[in-house]
């Protein structure tokens, strides 16, 4: 099945173009992260109490707005940002995540049961003709948290890694290093954003950005693959550009229809799947739209240049030689 009939578009005359959109975009995000001190992280990585309250109608349909139960929780004394609902209807549910030394009780105490209790009572005394149920609370210690932090950095650099050595045996070493350069392009794209946007990180996230680290590799390789088999087949007898092109050209419908069908089931994740797996959608979506473009834009054009430098080197050495 073809999306597209297949084209001749001159992608590596952009590359300088699309380098510079990757800088505009990447660079705030890191001054963000930086001026932030880094990510907004979640409870599994901070250490705090997770509470799970669902607030019954009892009288008819009533869907409660995320924003009073943002103004009660601040009324409560704590950090109010960190809220996600699910259900709607007669029925709602919220995920209250509270940081520790989040708030004045989560100081003072550091225990779950009074922070539930500090939010249940703000809840009830704002939602007077409902029914307020405490469905769970969940403590992680600072000790689990900064543990988690450290197996989630490990899982990326881990992966990074393996894909490396993959590719580089696969194909060949210059491969690898542009995989992984547009693998880190990649997550460095949708980091900034993330930060920009104060989005919170929790172990949900990173899955999206592993899950997002193997779709770019694989994009990547497939158009790596028809690169190589051009390079054999025309043996350097054209530019770079030129044979970049044409791989990238022969593979471009199949990279559009990967893209296009993974899009919808992940717009319809994040416009129909709720709060709770609101961010992780949002990674992914965001992710699949860069992956797509550093697959031609950046990767490739990366191995151009590398080619290029690489027969510059060695026509200096053959005139020295000479």
């Amino acid at each position: 099945m073809r999306l597209i009939r297949e084209t001749t578009y001159d992608f590596m005359s952009k590359r300088r173009w699309a380098f510079l959109f990757s800088l505009a975009i990447i660079l705030p995000g890191v001054v963000s992260m930086v001026a932030r001190g880094g990510l907004r992280l979640g409870v599994d990585f901070t250490g705090g109490t997770q509470v799970e309250v669902q607030v019954l109608s009892k009288a008819g349909v009533s869907d409660i707005p995320i924003r009073e139960v943002r103004d009660a929780v601040a009324a409560a004394g704590f950090d109010n940002r960190a809220i996600q609902k699910a259900g709607g209807g007669e029925v709602s549910d919220f995920l209250i995540h509270v940081q520790a030394g989040a708030g004045t009780q989560a100081d003072t105490t550091g225990e779950g049961r009074h922070v539930s209790e500090a939010i249940m009572a703000e809840l009830q005394k704002r939602f007077p003709d409902h029914q307020v149920v405490l469905r769970g609370v969940e403590s992680v210690g600072p000790k689990v948290g900064n543990e988690l932090k450290s197996a989630a950095l490990q899982a990326v650099l881990a992966s990074i890694v393996l894909v490396l050595v993959y590719v580089a045996f696969r194909f060949e070493f210059r491969f690898g290093v542009a995989t992984i350069f547009a693998a880190a392009h990649d997550i460095l794209f949708v980091l900034g954003l993330f930060s920009l946007s104060n989005k919170e990180m929790d172990l949900t996230v990173i899955a999206a950005f592993l899950t997002l680290v193997g779709y770019s590799v694989n994009d990547t390789i497939v158009v790596f693959d028809r690169i190589r088999e051009e390079l054999k087949l025309r043996q350097k007898r054209e530019p770079y550009e030129v044979i970049f092109n044409s791989a990238i050209n022969k593979t471009l419908s199949r990279t559009l229809l990967t893209g296009v069908t993974t899009l919808i089931v992940l717009a319809s994740l994040y416009f129909a799947g709720g709060e709770v797996i609101h961010d992780f959608s949002w990674v992914l979506l965001t992710g699949i739209l860069v992956g797509t473009y550093s697959s031609i834009f950046v990767a490739a054009p990366m191995l151009v240049e590398w080619q290029k430098r690489s027969d510059m080197r060695e026509a200096a050495k053959a005139n020295r030689a000479a």
